[in-house]
């Protein structure tokens, strides 16, 4: 070969690598951060008086802040399976919260299911997930089977009564054991921002997800905060969750790298306000009901210099990430499959647009039990074996009166007939207007009878529905 031939080899070989190194660059990093249990009502720039969050208020600030953001469960492990599959708990097959019982050993995100990681994995993304998984203990079920290179983080919720779920896992295998449950929001975000700094060395796109335990029991912050808050204990706790997002997202822009990263805040579900404290701002209910603040959550977006600023009411969920995402990477969704989710990248441009979502079903559990069409929002008739395990109270007396201010903190448990509300101007969920409405809950009835046959509900097995490898679905034992 002669020496001009070898040049022109070496100078197309470097010509294919610049090409490649740019197309990479040109897809931008994503970040998912998402607390565990925060409320509505637990930031500043959701009017939090007692705590102070400058840090996730500063990327409010310079992101979109959303007003209406939904989660599809109110419970921990059936949200993480909407958000990361864009489908349905129902539809996915992740309905109940997983618990480390017998009764759960062989419950798992199924094989089946796509996840954004398993998207942006075959777009040549670094893939990782730190923290809390919770969607499966078991082979076939953990985060490196579902489109993850890495993950790095406990099994599920923090706990001492199990042995392994106070171990941390890499790539399932244990690497720490009996780990104090105040360690582990920094030794997270340490890994993060290793992970952040290696590919951004390598110029190569990634997608971390940072699931924290923060702010989910037990209360526990780090001796540096507590007292600084003046929202006793839960507050500290919120402020430290504060402090470490801003030490992840002070690391992208001290490199430069905020230009070239989407960050995505958002809770899991409303606050444990049965249990742990928390607040849902001006929506009622919290964790574990279909009121409003067991689903609207507290939700940030921001992409520098590419996405708008300011606040935003349009009706989202979280299923939209999913689509968004993908399309984002270049991407094409997955086929043969139902994607509830829907791509919501016009709005994230411009900050304005109509909600995608026609209807949008609210399950507790595998019981369906409201609905909602735009402003308008049904709750269903249930009774209190209808719940699953962590509703259920048998000795609940129906709701049959109007006062919606003083219910408990589970919402509402038993339901005579259907309430109606217009979120608009009641987004607490105070005022039931079904009579002044009737064609309205005609409408929303019938839709309610149309997505039992698809999605199912108790005693309903649906045509879409993945049913879960146990019987009893609602109860824990």
């Amino acid at each position: 070969m002669s020496l001009s031939v070898k040049f022109r080899v070496i100078i197309s070989f470097v010509s294919l690598v610049s090409f490649s190194v740019v197309q990479a660059q040109e897809k931008p990093n994503i970040i998912i951060l998402f607390a565990d249990d925060l409320g509505y009502g637990d930031l500043g720039c959701y009017g939090a008086q007692d705590v102070q969050t400058p840090n996730i208020d500063g990327l409010a600030s310079q992101g979109l802040q959303f007003t209406d953001f939904q989660v599809a469960s109110s419970v921990c492990s059936p949200s993480r399976a909407a958000l990361l599959t864009g489908r349905y708990p129902m539809r996915n097959g992740f309905p109940v919260a997983q618990g480390k019982i017998e009764k759960h050993k062989d419950y798992g995100l199924h094989p089946d299911e796509m996840t954004i990681a398993d998207v942006l994995l075959k777009q040549d993304y670094a893939t990782m997930a730190i923290g809390k998984w919770h969607l499966g203990f078991n082979k076939g079920h953990q985060p490196t089977d579902h489109g993850f290179q890495r993950h790095y983080g406990l099994q599920s919720n923090w706990h001492t009564k199990h042995p392994d779920l106070d171990d941390v896992y890499y790539n399932g295998k244990v690497v720490k054991e009996n780990v104090p449950f105040e360690s582990l929001i920094s030794d997270y975000t340490d890994k993060a921002m290793e992970f952040v700094t290696e590919n951004d060395r390598k110029k190569k796109p990634f997608f971390l997800y940072l699931a924290y335990h923060s702010v989910h029991s037990p209360i526990q912050p780090s001796k540096a905060f507590i007292g600084t808050s003046k929202g006793s204990l839960y507050g500290d706790y919120v402020q430290e969750l504060d402090f470490y997002v801003g030490k992840l997202t002070k690391t992208l822009s001290e490199k430069g790298m905020d230009k070239n990263t989407i960050v995505v805040f958002l809770s899991d579900n409303g606050p444990a306000i049965c249990h742990f404290g928390g607040s849902a701002g001006p929506l009622n209910g919290g964790k574990y009901t279909t009121m409003e603040g067991g689903f609207r959550i507290p939700a940030i977006i921001k992409w520098k210099g590419k996405f708008a600023s300011g606040v935003n009411d349009t009706f989202l969920s979280s299923m939209d990430l999913f689509p968004t995402l993908t399309s984002i990477a270049g991407a094409e969704l997955p086929s043969g499959r139902t994607i509830d989710g829907k791509n919501i990248l016009d709005i994230l441009k411009t900050g304005k647009g109509v909600s995608p979502h026609k209807y949008v079903y609210y399950y507790n559990g595998i019981n369906l039990q409201a609905i909602r069409k735009g402003k308008w929002k049904l709750h269903l008739s249930r009774t209190s074996e209808d719940q699953p395990f962590w509703s259920k109270n048998k000795n609940e007396k129906p709701f049959g009166g109007k006062n919606l201010k003083n219910i408990g903190c589970k919402g509402l448990i038993a339901l005579k007939r259907p309430l109606l509300f217009n979120l608009d101007l009641d987004m607490g969920e105070l005022t039931d207007i079904s009579q002044k409405h009737p064609e309205i809950v005609k409408e929303l009835l019938q839709e309610a009878e149309k997505v039992r046959k698809e999605l199912g509900d108790i005693d309903v097995i649906g045509t879409d529905q993945r049913v879960p490898p146990f019987k009893n679905i609602q109860e824990k034992h």
